[in-house]
């Protein structure tokens, strides 16, 4: 009895705080990224922080790149939702391929890499990245209700809604209290392309070698800042808050990607959130 899982959803996580906390790991699956669901994480992280005697002042930089980092999961999979529907949609274009066998082709060319990068050049990189935005921005305004979404746009995000629940993409994250670290795991049901894991890998190292002479800052001056789809503002900021708490990302923090599933990886020394020198 004492490994039973118990599920709880959203508010019953706060509610049921304490008791979760005598367990030193922990599993949330995330719909997406709502002002309720961050501020449940947030509690949840300040109180695992406090657990285990963190300096107070870690939290901001720990828990922004978390953030972040839970962002591009959310922009990962509607990103790739928007990728299948243009690359289906190409696939019945000329009228001449059945809708079962685009289904099938397409199928195929998801789980082969080489194919799904290659097709990445015949989708039009700038409009998924608009398009990701578009359906971000309305979903921030219907959350806030600060202004009232038109019929096409409601009918926009209701489309999106339903092809998000048909490919059944998902976001987790698992945080583990170990004896020397605080282990965070976020796993997104997209892959990243071949061409965008290269210029993200390109581009932290870049804001290393800035680090190094005391500069992380200055990468995000527009000279230095890569805003190319899947290779921005997100990662830089997730490496920026390990900089600010005297952690190397590129030993903290990896990125690891199937044809299923994007992994990122942060690992937190605990006694360096303790001691906090930075």
């Amino acid at each position: 009895m004492g490994n039973e899982k118990i599920k709880y959803k959203g508010q019953e996580i706060i509610e049921n705080l304490d008791s979760i906390l005598t367990r030193d790991h922990f599993h949330f699956e995330l719909k997406g990224l709502t002002k309720s669901t961050r501020d449940v994480v947030n509690e949840v992280v300040q109180r695992i922080l406090d657990k285990i005697g963190a300096n107070p002042l870690t939290s901001f930089h720990l828990f922004s790149g978390l953030m972040e980092a839970l962002l591009n999961a959310v922009k990962g999979n509607t990103r790739f939702v928007i990728f299948k529907d243009e690359l289906l949609s190409k696939l019945q274009s000329s009228g001449q391929t059945p809708e079962q066998e685009a289904e099938e082709l397409l199928d195929t060319i998801l789980e082969t890499e080489p194919l799904r990068d290659a097709m990445q050049r015949y989708i039009v990189p700038d409009k998924i990245k608009k398009n990701v935005q578009k359906i971000l921005t309305l979903q921030d305004k219907k959350r806030t209700k600060k202004i009232n979404l038109s019929p096409q746009d409601q009918e926009f995000l209701e489309l999106v809604r339903e092809k998000s629940k048909k490919y059944n993409l998902k976001i987790s994250m698992k945080i583990e209290i170990r004896e020397t670290e605080l282990y965070i795991r976020i796993r997104n049901d997209s892959p990243i392309m071949g061409m965008d894991l290269s210029r993200i890998q390109k581009s932290r190292q870049l804001h290393a070698e800035l680090a190094k002479e005391g500069k992380s800052a200055e990468f995000f001056r527009p000279d230095f800042l890569d805003e190319k789809e899947s290779a921005g503002f997100g990662i830089a900021m997730v490496d920026e808050g390990f900089y600010n708490l005297g952690l190397d990302p590129l030993e903290c923090f990896s990125i690891q990607t199937s044809k299923h599933a994007t992994s990122v990886y942060l690992s937190y020394p605990i006694e360096a959130l303790q001691k906090m020198e930075f």
